[in-house]
């Protein structure tokens, strides 16, 4: 009895985990003759304006550009490179340091985490947020009139931009992930 009982819970199992599978087709995605997604389709629109909803991922960085900068021998020590983008070292790869795009404030503490790599939130499993988590695996956009919300796969808390109008507030109320507005 006992192993007619891990059977059927083994099949429910294996049932469950096929209803997961990623291979549902998006209706929203413009499709080609043969079926494959339309690249070169206009974007999708929201009232009227570009809609960003839906999976992304940021391009992955080719190993040959990580041995020309790191060594030939840098890709056996990590093994996750088809998971991240060479920015997750440094955002601000390819760029000379006088064309970094920091405010005084924001260039300290860049430097601080370049020197000691510890302050860094990641480094001490705290979330890293936008833009660090874009940079690793996928990410998911949902966007509707009033907000754009922005899910990603390292267990950080969602991005929330309010596209409703709202000002920013006097004294936002502190979080990991901040307090945005867009338009």
């Amino acid at each position: 009895m006992f192993s007619l009982r891990t059977s059927v819970v083994l099949l429910l199992a294996a049932g469950c985990a096929w209803g997961q599978a990623l291979t549902y087709p998006d209706s929203r995605i413009p499709r080609t003759r043969d079926g494959k997604p339309n690249l070169t389709a206009p974007a999708p629109r929201l009232n009227g304006k570009p809609d960003l909803s839906g999976l992304w991922q940021v391009e992955r960085t080719p190993e040959r550009d990580y041995a020309k900068v790191l060594g030939a021998g840098f890709s056996g020590l990590q093994v996750d490179l088809h998971d991240i983008n060479k920015n997750v070292m440094n955002i601000f790869w390819g760029l000379k340091p006088d064309e970094e795009p920091l405010r005084p404030e924001g260039a300290a503490v860049y430097k601080q985490h370049q020197e000691n790599p510890v302050t860094y939130p990641h480094t001490q499993c705290l979330p890293a947020g936008v833009p660090a988590d874009m940079m690793v695996m996928t990410f998911k956009i949902v966007q509707v009139p009033q907000e754009i919300v922005i899910l990603t796969e390292l267990n950080s808390p969602p991005r929330q931009i309010y596209t409703d109008g709202r000002p920013l507030p006097k004294d936002p109320e502190h979080t990991w992930m901040g307090y945005s507005i867009g338009k």
